[in-house]
């Protein structure tokens, strides 16, 4: 009903705009004939007159609801999502980075969701035994919170406070402020519920699929997703398991002030509460891997379970699933270090800093490349003990969150170089503003499609990569469907809400 809805008031303004198009030129037309015509005779003050005719060519009551019904327009959301003008004030390489973290959370999701449908299980091993094949399996731990959950999330909540405080003098309006991430978030997220819920077992037809009209997990305990509460439940409970991320984004989201004012007002304070959040991060993490005998993700799964049964080695990464991947105090340290690297930097331009020497930034770049590097490839080949194993769950996310913030520092302040040349491209602008319904879409597109073949998949490299680029370009279509149809109807209209009562407010 809801999805009918917003379809509808999106054909109704969108058909208002090409009324509205063709109207206007037809006036205007008609106008320039009968200018001409009376300018022979020297009647000017009528010409006026005439000019004005194509200012309103609705209806009376139509141009009243014309500011409704426009922000459900899809050629005006179209245009804004598409457009490439990056303004003054944007920090253009933070859209390569949520492109590029996008594009890795759909291939690493690409070969995770398709390991259930392969006939080859055996070959599973020697796949994941291969080098380059850690980018996914630690890139399924670290792509999404490092980049796109923690650092990118936290860095911008933190530098467009800073930016208004600084104007504001701390005076921050904090019904909106929690207003505004709600309503920006739950009316798309309803609606893709509602699809995956309802619409979407509609649509597979496969042999594998036990045919069902609602999703039960979805019925039992949608209102959990809504609450933003379901990383506090078990990964087979969870009604869409991925959104998982939005709960622990709000969560951050409502304790957030508490470092940002903090920082703001008592610079010392907010630093002593950062390492404190940081150390119950770290032990968090270190406490559960320890007692619990967890896994470190992914990597070396099948050496660290000492076991090459598909179920065995299932049940001990949702065991790691439940008690350590979907729990925010498990993984708030990216967050964290991104509200670090908003102030650092927010402090910097008061402080009119210069740029940084040439061993500032070699010994900077040599640091971030190792630690990357280390958290992707230092498990290859290694049994680690359950002591080692405490202490890379415990640093993982951080290190990485680290590296990734001096990436974003130096392309921020101009230095960046071939690395920010390439974030900075102007064509991820339009794909990242498409990254938070990409994210909510691309699972169902995998789950349609695995669910719909007529036979098992033979797991090769090749296969995985063509079925990517396929997942990609259709989540990215439906993507801009859905932001199109949902998203951007709903930010129009709280801005259009928002500025109507600042004008009554103002006079």
């Amino acid at each position: 009903c809801l999805i009918s809805i917003f379809a509808s008031l999106s054909v109704i303004g969108s058909l208002i705009t090409i009324c509205e198009y063709y109207l206007k030129r037809y006036a205007e037309k008609d106008t320039t004939c009968e200018g001409i015509a009376l300018d022979k005779i020297s009647v000017n003050s009528d010409v006026d007159k005439l000019s004005n005719r194509g200012s309103n060519v609705l209806p009376d009551w139509l141009e009243k609801c014309k500011p409704f019904f426009n922000c459900f327009c899809m050629f005006t959301n179209g245009e804004k999502i598409l457009n490439t003008t990056s303004t003054e004030g944007q920090l253009p390489c933070l859209h390569g980075i949520r492109f590029l973290s996008m594009s890795w959370v759909i291939l690493c999701h690409t070969y995770m969701s398709g390991i259930g449908y392969i006939r080859n299980t055996a070959d599973l091993i020697n796949v994941c035994d291969s080098w380059p094949f850690q980018m996914i399996l630690n890139g399924f731990i670290l792509s999404m919170p490092s980049l796109f959950l923690g650092e990118y999330r936290g860095f911008l909540v933190a530098y467009l406070f800073f930016q208004q405080a600084a104007k504001t003098d701390g005076k921050i309006p904090w019904l909106y402020f929690y207003f505004h991430r709600f309503i920006r978030l739950t009316p798309v997220y309803i609606m893709v519920i509602a699809f995956y819920a309802t619409l979407m077992p509609h649509l597979i037809s496969g042999p594998l699929w036990d045919s069902k009209d609602t999703d039960p997990n979805c019925q039992a305990s949608w209102w959990w997703n809504i609450l933003y509460i379901n990383n506090f439940q078990g990964g087979a409970d969870q009604c869409m398991s991925w959104s998982w991320y939005l709960a622990n984004d709000m969560q951050y989201y409502v304790i957030s002030p508490l470092f940002l004012v903090t920082l703001f007002r008592w610079p010392k304070i907010g630093y002593s509460l950062i390492a404190l959040f940081l150390s119950i991060n770290f032990t968090a993490n270190f406490v559960l891997t320890y007692e619990y005998n967890l896994l470190t993700g992914l990597a070396n799964i099948f050496e660290q379970t000492g076991s090459t049964d598909i179920f065995s080695v299932t049940t001990r990464w949702m065991e790691f699933y439940d008690k350590v991947y979907l729990k925010p105090y498990t993984r708030m340290s990216p967050y964290l270090v991104g509200i670090i690297l908003a102030y650092y930097l927010f402090k910097r331009k008061q402080n009119n800093a210069g740029k940084l020497n040439l061993i500032t930034l070699t010994v900077g770049w040599i640091a971030a490349s190792s630690m990357t590097l280390a958290c992707v490839f230092g498990l290859y080949h290694h049994k680690q003990t359950i002591i080692e194993a405490s202490f890379y769950n415990a640093l993982n996310r951080t290190c990485f969150a680290f590296g990734l913030a001096w990436v974003m520092f130096v392309c921020i302040i101009g230095q960046g170089d071939v690395v920010n040349s390439i974030l900075s491209w102007k064509v991820w602008i339009p794909l990242s503003r498409l990254t938070f319904c990409t994210y909510l879409v691309h699972p169902i597109v995998q789950f349609i499609y695995y669910n719909s073949i007529k036979r098992l998949l033979e797991l090769s490299h090749e296969t995985m990569i063509i079925l990517h680029f396929g997942f990609f370009v259709i989540s990215y279509l439906a993507a801009l469907m859905t932001t199109i149809i949902f998203e951007s109807p709903v930010i129009r209209l709280e801005r259009l809400i928002r500025n109507k009562f600042m004008s009554k407010k103002v006079s």
